[in-house]
Formats: structure tokens, C-alpha cells, sequence
């Protein structure tokens, strides 16, 4: 039986129920974006959550950072990794914990941060390769950028199994099979998600337009902001190809010329590119592991 299909309202409504972020993370930022703040001033937010202070020094203290010696306290790895890994690291850490949900049979929950953490290692990567002068934002925008879709089971999870049930019988993309059965796309629901949580631009953009080749259909982003998108569409695709976790379909698309070519990556580049995101994925497991949540 096809799930009822439902208007954008009860989406909203939905949304309305989540959990919020925890203030940490908009305190955070906002030292973040002062060039004034000191390293005291992150302490001390942090130090009004003491699980998250234990979280991040445990994710800084992975192979993926290789601190010499590892850390015991912020201050020092404040001093390795930077205030924006730190920010990066809180808020990635938030939004996970406010979309947890056992998922269903059907969809694991565990493979789908396996891949949504390897999006964002990827993306970083790629920034780094491409020059983007912050990395980290690339990271939180690769690890989000499919949110809707657990969005999409926690608001309306019949929907859910619909879709996949026809990527399943029809070996189709995630997206193909939303636009035939569903009222409304992940895209679409990840943005205003990011929108209800007031996420960096840098975020919401990944979010809704992480499928979208065509930069004239972005609704008008800034050059920047193409580039972060162009980013995180490049490595969505080369995750799935290197078949590493599974977000809901098993189908591989190839990159498009004219997306390589934007972010000015040869067919040699893509060689180093691809060699460079497997070596960081082996490095980073214990990483994905931590910041996924996997059980």
C-alpha cells in the first residue's frame, strides 16, 4: 500500500517537533566569528557540557588527527586542531544526536553515518585539494548533507519505506524513486531543516542542493557557495562509488565533466583525489565509529 502523500505544512509541523540544538553550539559560533575570542572563552562554553567536552576529546585524540602524544585537556587541542575543528566538531556531534533514531529494517542507521561521515572526510579532502580557504566548513556540510532523509523517516517513516521499497524493486537512485512516490524529497526537507536550526549557509546550501549539477538552478547562490555545494556533490558521488556505507541506494553516477571542471580537477588530479579520501577513510575509522554513534 502507497503511503499518504502529504503538503509541505505537515512537513513544517513535524520539523517543529525535534529536538532543537543545544545552545553550546550558537554560543560556539558566535565566539567563533568574533577574531577577539580567545581560547578561554571556548573553555569555558564548553565547559558547561561535559559530554560534549568528553566527546570532542575523544574524536581529537583518533588516529584522524595524529596529535603527537594525544590530548587531555581543550586547551591543547584547541592548539593542534583549531577553534573551527572544535566548532565543527560540536556541531556535527549536535546534529547527530538530535536526529538518533533506530531507523528500520530496511534502512541502517549505522551505514547511513558510515557514509555521511565518509561524505564529509571526502569533502574535506577535496577542499583541501581545491584550495577552499575552510576545509572544516566542508566537513559539517558532507556530514549533513543527506539529513533529510532521517528527517524524512522521523516525520513521515511510511514514506520512507516506500521509497526504498522502489529503489529496491527498480534499482533506481534514492532521488529517482523520491520524485515517482514521494510528496517531497530529501533535498527539499534537509533545507528546511537547516533553515528551523539557523545552520551556517554553508550547511543549508549542501543540504538542498547536493544533487543539483547545474549552478544556475541553485536559486541564486554566491560563487562560494556553488563551491561548497560542487564539493560535497563530488565526494556524495565518489562515496557511493568506493561503495562505503550505504545512505539508501546502491546505484553509482559518475562525475560530471562539467563539475570537475569547475573545481578545476584533472583526470590525473582525480587519481591523487580518490587515492587521498582512501587513505584518510583507513585512517579515520576509529573516527567514524565515534562520531556516528555506532553501536
Amino acid at each position: 500500500m502507497a503511503a499518504q502523500k502529504l503538503d509541505t505544512n505537515y512537513y513544517l509541523k513535524k520539523l517543529d517537533e525535534l529536538p532543537s540544538l543545544p545552545s553550546i553550539v550558537y554560543e560556539l559560533s558566535r565566539i567563533i566569528n568574533d577574531p577577539m575570542s580567545s581560547t578561554k572563552e571556548v573553555e569555558d562554553v564548553m565547559a558547561t557540557d561535559i559530554g560534549m567536552t568528553a566527546k570532542v576529546l575523544k574524536l581529537a585524540n583518533s588516529a584522524y588527527y595524529a596529535i603527537p602524544g594525544g590530548v587531555t585537556s581543550l586547551s591543547r587541542a584547541i592548539a593542534f586542531i583549531g577553534f573551527d575543528t572544535i566548532h565543527q566538531l560540536v556541531l556535527s556531534s549536535s546534529i547527530i544526536d538530535a536526529l538518533k533514531t533506530d531507523g528500520i529494517p530496511s534502512f541502517n542507521i549505522n551505514e547511513f553515518w558510515k557514509h555521511s561521515v565518509a561524505v564529509a572526510i571526502g569533502a574535506e579532502t577535496i577542499g583541501k585539494h581545491t584550495g577552499h580557504p575552510s576545509p572544516g566548513d566542508m566537513f559539517t556540510s558532507g556530514l549533513v548533507h543527506d539529513m533529510g532523509k532521517i528527517a524524512l523517516f522521523m516525520c513521515h517513516p511510511e514514506m520512507l519505506t516506500q521509497i526504498l521499497k522502489y529503489v529496491e524493486e527498480n534499482k533506481t537512485s534514492f532521488l529517482e524513486a523520491e520524485k515517482l512516490v514521494a510528496d517531497i524529497d530529501h533535498n527539499e526537507i534537509g533545507g528546511l531543516l537547516a533553515d528551523k536550526w539557523k545552520l551556517p549557509k554553508a550547511i543549508c546550501s549542501a543540504a538542498k542542493f547536493h544533487h543539483e549539477i547545474n549552478p544556475a538552478l541553485r536559486s541564486g547562490l554566491s560563487p562560494e557557495l556553488n563551491m561548497n555545494v560542487d564539493i560535497v556533490l563530488l565526494s556524495n558521488l565518489l562515496i557511493h562509488a568506493l561503495k562505503f556505507g550505504h545512505s539508501g541506494h546502491t546505484k553509482i553516477l559518475g562525475a560530471p565533466t562539467e563539475l570537475l571542471a569547475r573545481l578545476q580537477i584533472n583526470a590525473g588530479d582525480m587519481g591523487t583525489v580518490i587515492k587521498t579520501i582512501k587513505a584518510n577513510l583507513e585512517k579515520a575509522s576509529d573516527f567514524i565509529r565515534m562520531i556516528g554513534g555506532e553501536k
